[in-house]
């Protein structure tokens, strides 16, 4: 490729920013930018099989591709229509791209949606019909759609998405009856990143990462950065933009921005779309005061740049420092490592301090041989050697730039922003997704065990305190509980990463020696990483407060279910604290001979 008819860099990431025509999707064009961008999914290959089985099929197919916003249907759906003529061919297939929409002015989305697929209603399968449909609709949508009045033409249908369990929070297989003429793939089953046992990874995130750094002739980007460098070696150097690139280039850096991502999908329950995926690269390679700059103004406002505004500009600020820019970078600023105290971060931050230079910290602990402007430059620009208040605030940003340097590129490697709880919860998602309940022992029996027990406070044990009447300060109730685990064991599954998974644990306990008539009736509780966090915190010693008990309410009905089965129909047990001293009294109640008994025990 000929470098010099390359665009600047500016000019090419700009294609990645939300307000981007490249943004917006439609089924009637791919264009050579999105060609080039396309990453393979798990999730395209399901799609691609089953439009293939509808198009070898004798009879219509009616193929629902389900899920919710920005989950990246139109896309793969613009790349199928470009990949395979025949879908090109209305009289053989229709592509409905937004079911949420009504191309009628006097019609809803619903009665626009009974129009299009009356082939596939109880009369239409009845006719028949030669034309395949393949519908993109939201799950919200669907439910509504078949709930609706309309929807009553759509028995067949209906109960295919009830026998399928489209609507529910599961990953199974049931097979239907008119699976010939039925088909769907559920994008909420997939996610951007996958299960492994060695922790959540993700090369969808990882291929568009490389697709942007790559040191190819087919991409545009490095291309265009080659561009800049051919124009003015010099300016290049000295442009934060061309620093940035040059920094996400590296492998070790692109895997702990990933992680970071998932961290934040997972924690915050953060959907993150394939256009706020571009958009935010675009956001962390170009600072905000360069953003809607042409290359041209880049070029002028580089060599008006002093070196510390240079080092705000540096990529570490744009993914922790931008907590406006959007949702995602919201998200970031809460895992920012600025927030994770370590003993040995600690240390640094005091010699900063005490040092005479702190130039000497960035020396021996960063490798900042990867900021080339930058390490040839801090040395001259030292606020160690001044003390305005110029100087003060400089200094400040350094600091706070060596933390985030010590977390994407140390010398060497190290543990110091592990979150062990997170990549516990990670490890058990795993399995449980996996179905290898071995492997979640620890989970039951005393991860969710103990904090069942001490939810409402310490005791001992197979004592749970409960709330009697309104909350007493020196009297309080508890009562025997003996609870275990109650476990589905279904053939667990062979694969070593998991692309379909949910992101929730569902588990049940049961009180010991209660009857229970159906699996309905088990105790149940879907544990998210809020919850788990929580868990792990009590187990800890940490008391659960008023707010921890309405955010996680269900979690309470949880206890009180199991609780409500514990044995305090025939015994209570009371506790008086005062003046340091506990007391505990035991009222039973004999049922052989009707009487109850009043004890200190």
């Amino acid at each position: 490729m000929n470098t010099t008819q390359s665009p600047h860099l500016i000019d090419i990431l700009k294609k990645c920013r939300q307000s981007s025509k490249e943004a917006v999707e439609n089924l009637e064009s791919f264009s050579e930018f999105k060609k080039y961008m396309h990453v393979p999914r798990p999730v395209e290959a399901e799609l691609e099989q089953r439009i293939n089985e509808a198009f070898q099929s004798p009879r219509a197919c009616l193929v629902l591709v389900c899920g919710g916003v920005g989950d990246g249907k139109s896309h793969i759906l613009s790349y199928l229509k470009d990949k395979h003529p025949f879908l090109k061919d209305e009289s053989a297939f229709y592509l409905h791209n937004d079911a949420t929409e009504s191309f009628a002015p006097k019609k809803t989305s619903i009665e626009t949606l009974t129009t299009i697929l009356q082939p596939f209603s109880d009369v239409g399968l009845e006719a028949g019909s030669t034309r395949n449909i393949v519908l993109a609709i939201n799950l919200g949508a669907l439910n509504n759609f078949i709930d609706s009045e309309e929807g009553s033409a759509f028995t067949r249908l209906k109960e295919y998405v009830k026998q399928k369990r489209i609507l529910e929070s599961v990953i199974d297989e049931e097979t239907s009856p008119d699976d010939q003429i039925f088909k769907y793939v559920n994008f909420s089953d997939y996610h951007m990143y996958q299960l492994t046992e060695s922790g959540p990874k993700s090369d969808y995130i990882k291929g568009i990462f490389q697709k942007v750094t790559q040191k190819t002739d087919d991409n545009p980007f490095y291309q265009a950065y080659l561009r800049d460098y051919a124009d003015d070696r010099e300016l290049a150097a000295r442009n934060p933009i061309i620093q940035n690139y040059e920094l996400l280039q590296h492998e070790d850096v692109q895997d702990k921005i990933i992680h970071l991502l998932i961290q934040i999908m997972i924690k915050e329950k953060l959907i993150i779309s394939t256009r706020a995926l571009l958009d935010f690269i675009y956001s962390m390679l170009v600072p905000s005061v360069m953003e809607n700059m042409s290359h041209k103004r880049v070029s002028e406002f580089v060599l008006e740049l002093d070196f510390q505004e240079y080092v705000g500009c540096l990529l570490p600020f744009q993914v922790f420092e931008k907590a406006d820019a959007s949702s995602l970078h919201q998200a970031i600023d809460r895992v920012n490592p600025t927030k994770i105290r370590t003993e040995q971060l600690d240390q640094y931050l005091i010699e900063f301090k005490s040092i005479k230079d702190g130039n000497l910290l960035f020396i021996n602990h960063i490798d900042i041989s990867r900021l080339p402007y930058f390490s040839n430059s801090i040395l001259q620009h030292n606020p160690w050697s001044g003390s305005s208040l110029k100087d003060q605030g400089y200094k400040q940003r350094l600091i706070k730039l060596f933390v985030y340097l010590y977390y994407f590129i140390p010398k060497v490697e190290h543990n110091f922003f592990r979150d062990e709880t997170f990549e516990k919860f990670m490890m058990y998602l795993f399995h449980w997704n996996k179905r290898d309940i071995g492997k979640l022992a620890k989970l039951y029996k005393e991860d969710v065990s103990d904090a069942i027990y001490r939810w409402n406070g310490e005791t001992n044990g197979d004592l749970v305190y409960v709330q009697v009447g309104q909350p007493q300060t020196q009297y309080y109730s508890l009562q025997k509980l003996e609870i275990e685990p109650h476990i589905t064991r279904n053939s667990p599954l062979e694969d070593k990463e998991l692309f379909k998974f949910l992101t929730m644990m569902t588990i049940q306990f049961k009180a010991k020696n209660t009857i229970y008539v159906s699996d309905m009736e088990f105790p149940t509780i879907e544990i998210d990483f809020s919850l788990y966090r929580l868990l792990i915190k009590i187990k800890n010693g940490y008391r659960p407060n008023k707010k921890d008990k309405f955010q996680f309410i269900k979690f309470v009905e949880f206890i009180d279910k199991l609780s409500n089965a514990g044995s305090h129909v025939n015994e209570i047990i009371f506790e008086s604290k005062q003046f340091g001293k506990s007391t505990r009294y035991r009222l039973q109640y004999d049922e052989t001979f009707d009487q109850y008994s009043f004890m200190e025990t």
